[in-house]
């Protein structure tokens, strides 16, 4: 399955909502640039919102306008912005329109996507936009360009892109297996060496962590391991031991407790129990019992392990 690991690695995890931008570009039917002139209420629950298209990314038709239903009660709906030049991910609303009476000559008609981070700002200069390039990437492999060629790029954007498109690129090549394909050796080092060494943004190092994992590389588990000892971050260290869990089992538990031995500073000591804690296995289990119950990181461990026997463990001490 595409996302096993990915899966494995974020259960029960809770996380910000992440960003979504790469899900609402292959889910639209329409992807365009574009300026809100104006809005119509149509009854009470429509309202039509006139957009100008200053870009056709994909499937915009060659039109210089086009008409956004939007449906005001729903809570949890993208909407057109005034005055702002924004990223528009649509999907077609031909049928909806029709439904309610809508005069062709105003169309075509969309409706936006709504997934998280799908309607960004954009600069005034639109060639050289990260997120309008990003959309430009991903139109292009929707439209027959070299997987080779698309997924270089992505790994470009992935290595050296602005920090609002990188961890996008990253998330779309662990969710993509045909494109992960076309890299090459020294792109998957380059890849594991920033995932271990990233240190200011935890949600790009995690999309790293999650990208190399899905490709099942020699030593990327060391190598993410290493990396616990440069960001004390607690959903970093979930996703670590995890992974651990996935690409090892078992041995997992062996290659952490070495870093524990190694392990000086308590921060460090601490991150790596969390993630023993996270690989959820029998080993894991042993090795906590076996360590002081009134260390406070140990605790922690034991409540990540979420077995029975580590909550009686950690009940027994209340």
């Amino acid at each position: 399955m595409r996302h096993t690991i990915l899966l494995a690695s974020l259960a029960f995890v809770a996380i910000v909502p992440a960003q979504e931008l790469r899900r609402g570009l292959v889910d639209a039917d329409a992807i365009v640039v574009a300026r809100q002139l104006g809005k119509t209420p149509h009854d009470e629950d429509v309202v039509l919102h006139r957009l100008q298209i200053l870009l056709d990314v994909r499937g915009g038709g060659g039109n210089a306008t086009l008409t956004v239903l939007d449906w005001p009660k729903l809570s949890l709906h993208n909407r057109p912005m005034p005055r702002q030049s924004r990223l528009y991910c649509l999907q077609d609303a031909t049928a909806a329109a029709t439904r309610l009476g809508l005069p062709a000559q105003n169309g075509p008609y969309f409706r936006m996507v709504g997934w998280p981070g799908s309607n960004p700002l954009v600069g005034a200069d639109l060639a050289t936009d990260a997120g309008v390039r990003f959309a430009q990437l991903l139109a292009a492999n929707v439209q027959g360009a070299a997987p080779i060629d698309t997924a270089t790029a992505l790994h470009t954007t992935a290595l050296q892109g602005d920090a609002t498109v990188r961890t996008e690129a990253a998330r779309y090549l662990a969710e993509r297996p045909d494109l992960r394909a076309k890299l090459g050796g020294l792109q998957w080092s380059q890849l594991v060496a920033r995932a271990a060494g990233e240190i200011d943004d935890v949600p790009f190092k995690i999309a790293l962590a999650e990208l190399c994992a899905e490709q099942r590389l020699d030593g990327v588990f060391d190598a993410l391991l290493v990396g616990l000892n440069q960001v004390d971050n607690a959903e970093y260290a979930r996703i670590v031991g995890r992974i651990g869990k996935t690409l090892h089992g078992e041995d997992a538990v062996a290659r952490i407790e070495e870093r524990l031995r190694q392990a000086g500073q308590a921060k460090a000591r601490a991150t790596l129990l969390l993630a023993l804690g996270a690989t959820n296995t029998k080993g894991a289990l042993d090795a906590l019992l076996r360590m002081d119950s009134k260390d406070a990181a140990v605790e922690a461990a034991l409540r990540e392990h979420r077995s029975p026997r580590a909550k009686e463990a950690v009940g027994s001490k209340k």
